[in-house]
Order: structure tokens, then C-alpha cells, then sequence
């Protein structure tokens, strides 16, 4: 074989591998450019809104004697972090005083806005602050006498113990403050004691 079809040979080698170690860089870079692509496009539908975050409950009290008192307040809620909770919810409220003659009786409704931050959290219970906001549609005193309907503003702060079970589930005992202890409140008085729950899907 001559030298100029040795030259030809070796240029030809060379040639050949120095394309296939540029198509397999290419490769190499769109699969690496894929998989960036996909760990971004992970990275920003966890950082938005996660249907596994919501939490679903409420909010149940109950008082008997003199003054009858029953609170329902289904709420939903989103789990923002693993310390902290905020949401809305509806409230429903009965309401019974036997120190009027008959008995004064008063059915309330409205919506209530909360947000809750777990200070202390270990396996068999939590340890939360909450505060919330409440506009309720009920009677109210008119010249000494329950007349006629309006709306009352009731912000309240509190803590509570939640036992949780399950992976996103758990039950809570709340005692919670009236900031404004107005005449027409329907809370009977400070300290208020609820009991609420919560699931997650």
C-alpha cells in the first residue's frame, strides 16, 4: 500500500470518529437539556398549588346549662408549610339564654377567616397559635331588647393541642379569647373551649 493511500486511510479514521464523538456530545447534551427541562418543570408544580395540601374540617363547640351554646363551622383550609395553615370556613351557631322569660333563643351565620402556626411539633401532638376573624349575622340589642339583626365583628386569638393521625388528619382542642367582649356577643365568656378536626386527601 502507498503512502498516499495510507494518508487517505488515516484522514478518513480520523474524520469518522471525530463526527461520532460530536454526534454522541449532541446526544448527551439534549438528554442532559431534557432532564434540566424536567426537573425545572418538577420544581415549579411543587412550588405552586398541590392538591394534597388541602386540608378539609372544622370547628365543633358545645355549652349547656343556663346559656346553650352550639357552634358548626365546616371550614378548608391550605397547608402553606409544614408549620402553617390558613383558610375559610362558614359558621353556624344556636344560641339559648333561660335568664330571659321565655327563653331567648337566636340562630347566627357567617364566615370566618384563620391562620395557624404549629410552634412545637413532635409525633403524638402538635402545639399550635391560631388567630382568627369572624363576621356574623345575628340579633342585637336595640334599646334593651333583641329587635333586630346585624352584622358583628369578632376577632379572636388562641392555641390548641392537635393529636394527629394519619398523614394529614388530626384532632384539636382549641381555647380561644373574644378580643372585644361586647354586649352582644354570643360567646358566654373568655375562655372559649372548642373542639375541631382536620382531614387531608
Amino acid at each position: 500500500m502507498t503512502m498516499k493511500k495510507l494518508l487517505l486511510l488515516s484522514t478518513l479514521i480520523s474524520v469518522s470518529l471525530l463526527l461520532n464523538a460530536q454526534t454522541r456530545s449532541g446526544s448527551i447534551s439534549d438528554v442532559q437539556r431534557d432532564q434540566n427541562r424536567r426537573n425545572q418543570a418538577q420544581n415549579e408544580q411543587q412550588s405552586g398549588f398541590q392538591r394534597e395540601n388541602l386540608r378539609f374540617g372544622g370547628n365543633f363547640g358545645l355549652r349547656f346549662g343556663t346559656i346553650t351554646f352550639i357552634d358548626v363551622s365546616p371550614a378548608v383550609g391550605y397547608q402553606f408549610t409544614n408549620r402553617f395553615l390558613a383558610g375559610v370556613g362558614v359558621t353556624y351557631n344556636y344560641y339559648r339564654d333561660r335568664r330571659f322569660d321565655p327563653p331567648f333563643t337566636m340562630s347566627v351565620i357567617g364566615g370566618t377567616t384563620f391562620a395557624q402556626f404549629a410552634v412545637i411539633q413532635i409525633p403524638s401532638m402538635h402545639f399550635f397559635l391560631r388567630a382568627e376573624y369572624s363576621l356574623l349575622n345575628q340579633e342585637v340589642d336595640f334599646f334593651g331588647q333583641y329587635q333586630r339583626r346585624d352584622w358583628v365583628h369578632y376577632p379572636m386569638v388562641g392555641g390548641g393541642i392537635l393529636l394527629p393521625f394519619g398523614r394529614s388528619s388530626g384532632v384539636s382542642i382549641q381555647l380561644m379569647w373574644d378580643l372585644i367582649e361586647k354586649d352582644n356577643s354570643i360567646f358566654p365568656m373568655n375562655p372559649i373551649i372548642r373542639m375541631g378536626f382536620m382531614f387531608g386527601l
